[in-house]
């Protein structure tokens, strides 16, 4: 091999009828799957200090799951998938002893022991070198004669880090013997031990030394790996190594080209494999020494191997229905389908289908940062709580004053609620609360502007209220209901005004209906919710429309441009907003021609073509 760092490769895709080998390379150190499980032990207390969490001997949670979840441990603690699940649900950024120990409490009393004074907190470097090779010690016990050798390799270079601390006190912190530990693995390899005389010998170029072979197969035979690049490190200028005939890398190549010959004297059969490839292997230029060789040889042959291309035409996803399905979307007829899960289904058939058929939820991760779903779910819930005890009731400009002075601690009660032991103290979070906290101040002063006007009155009517009712569609047998919830509704100087609040952005060519034909594009799912939010509304309490009726969104990221209704008119100088009798029939017989498509047997969930994600 004249790349030797393809030797794990190698080893990992050796065929079955291979019996005897002899290594005469090194494994290197790092590649070895014990490496990672003694750096997550590091990581453990590294990112503990780095964090300053070291006082509390609280652990990051990633690091905690990524030693946990290593291979030598996963297979000793059957709850940690459980475990895990756990955090994620309680949203603990930071794991402390006690949830160690109580992960721990069905284990052997030994691997117990030696678990937890990993996870204690250190008095000195000597006290932490115990902890590994307690930990190594253990380990050892039930693995393969692979894994045995790694084991050892480690316990004796720990044993000796321990000897050198004990004598010289080498490590004052546990960073500087991490570090030590990451240079020292990548130099190391692990000795392998074999029988020389029979079998498969896998050697690097320089083991071939005066020994000779009938077959050879020599890989990587590139140009920058045989003979290696001239790029030499070293402080010494090539024309002073000239001059005080110091060795260069001619001297370096002459030694390689001799080798490459000096292998081939007395073979019979030579395999020179090299990589044709610009790729992550290398330039794709064969060597030197290959091109000599055809050169002095009459008797070379050249094969070309590679992969068959194969080229897959790329088909959309599609789903078919059948009975099972029509019976899972019965049920959902039953239940409800929500204005969100009907522009899902507009969007994109088969994420609709993967929610409300296969039931497939969201893998649920701890939230480090408050995800975007979290910040509006806040928002939400502080306004309501704020509007709630002024429903039936006119605003004056004094309330929102009283809300004002409230509206802080509701965040941070409903960012505790939401974002479970999440710390919104410090960092991007801190930042996030803050945009919270304004989003909800903002509003608030753009209500209070509206009230200084004395001519304007706006009573509250409803907020966050679930509205749901039932329609009948030609050829489906059995009715469908269509349920949502409502953020708020108000009535202002007469109009009554059905309310969406998005922390997204929303501009007002979102809220444009100028054909309902046009419904299923995706610049107007936004407007099909609000609409349906007011049919809902107008059916629930049998609204008679003799009063004006209007809805629409309140942006957060777009509150300068105030209420954004949705707009009948494609004149922007007069706009229609009033949503009538004829207006909703004419939106939702639209609407039921959708959901007659979901609930045809012959109609199937294909993926839109231009999804952008």
């Amino acid at each position: 091999m004249a790349d030797e760092t393809l030797l794990p490769i190698t080893l990992n895709s050796l065929p079955k009828n291979i019996n005897a080998i002899n290594i005469t390379m090194g494994y290197p150190l790092k590649d070895v799957p014990t490496t990672n499980l003694l750096f997550a032990i590091f990581q453990l207390f590294v990112s503990q200090d780095k964090l300053q969490k070291s006082i509390v001997n609280e652990f990051y949670y990633k690091d905690v799951i990524r030693f946990l979840k290593h291979q030598s441990i996963y297979k000793l603690i059957p709850e940690i998938d459980a475990f895990s699940a756990e955090v994620a649900k309680q949203n603990q950024t930071f794991i402390n002893q006690t949830h160690i120990n109580k992960l721990l409490e069905n284990s052997n009393t030994e691997f117990k022991e030696v678990m937890i004074a990993i996870f204690n907190s250190y008095d000195s470097i000597d006290e932490f070198l115990d902890r590994i090779l307690n930990l190594i010690n253990f380990l050892k016990e039930d693995v393969t004669e692979l894994e045995k050798e790694y084991l050892f390799r480690f316990y004796t270079t720990f044993t000796q880090l321990k000897t050198l601390q004990n004598e010289f006190k080498y490590f004052p912190d546990l960073k500087t013997l991490a570090l030590f530990f990451r240079q020292l693995i990548s130099s190391e390899s692990l000795s392998f031990q074999g029988e020389p005389l029979r079998g498969l010998q896998l050697m690097g170029m320089l083991e071939t030394r005066v020994l000779d072979f009938e077959n050879i197969i020599l890989v990587s035979t590139n140009e920058g790996v045989l003979p290696a690049s001239s790029q030499q490190n070293s402080f010494i200028p090539f024309d002073v190594k000239i001059e005080f005939g110091l060795p260069t890398y001619r001297e370096k190549d002459a030694i390689f080209s001799y080798h490459f010959f000096r292998l081939m004297q007395r073979t019979k059969n030579v395999f020179i494999i090299y990589n044709t490839e610009h790729d992550v292997f290398g330039s794709g230029e064969k060597s030197r020494f290959v091109t000599q060789l055809e050169m002095m040889r009459t008797d070379v042959v050249q094969k070309m191997i590679s992969p068959k291309v194969v080229t897959q035409k790329v088909e959309l996803k599609v789903v078919e229905k059948n009975e099972s399905v029509i019976e899972k979307l019965k049920e959902l007829a039953k239940k409800g389908i929500s204005p969100s899960a009907l522009t899902n289904y507009l969007y994109n058939p088969i994420s609709f289908y993967k929610q409300k058929i296969l039931k497939l939820k969201e893998f649920e991760d701890v939230e480090e940062t408050v995800a975007y779903n979290t910040l509006g779910t806040v928002v939400h819930e502080t306004l309501d709580e704020l509007y709630t005890p002024f429903v039936n009731k006119f605003l004056l400009s004094e309330d929102i004053d009283v809300m004002k002075t409230k509206s802080k601690d509701l965040v941070i009660k409903h960012f505790k609620e939401f974002f479970k032991n999440g710390d919104i103290s410090t960092g991007r979070n801190r930042l996030i609360f803050e945009v919270a906290n304004r989003f909800v101040n903002n509003f608030l002063s753009q209500e209070k502007e509206l009230l200084k006007n004395k001519n304007n009155q706006l009573k509250i009517i409803a907020t966050e209220e679930n509205l749901a009712t039932e329609i009948a569609i030609d050829g489906i047998d059995f009715p469908i209901k269509i349920h949502g919830q409502v953020d708020r509704v108000d009535e202002l100087n007469g109009v009554l005004r059905i309310i969406d609040y998005k922390t997204g952005m929303v501009s007002s060519a979102n809220l444009k209906v100028l054909d309902f034909e046009k419904l299923r594009e995706k610049e107007q799912h936004k407007a099909i919710q609000v609409l349906l939010y007011a049919y809902l509304y107008t059916k629930s309490k049998k609204y008679n429309f003799k009063q004006p009726l209007e809805a629409g969104i309140y942006s957060f990221k777009n509150l300068n441009s105030g209420f954004l209704s949705v707009n009948f008119s494609s004149n922007y100088r007069k706009p229609d907003l009033e949503i009538t009798e004829e207006r909703l029939e004419e939106f939702i017989a639209e609407i039921k021609t959708y959901i007659k498509e979901i609930y045809t047997l012959n109609v199937d969930f294909i993926e839109p073509a231009d999804l952008k994600y």
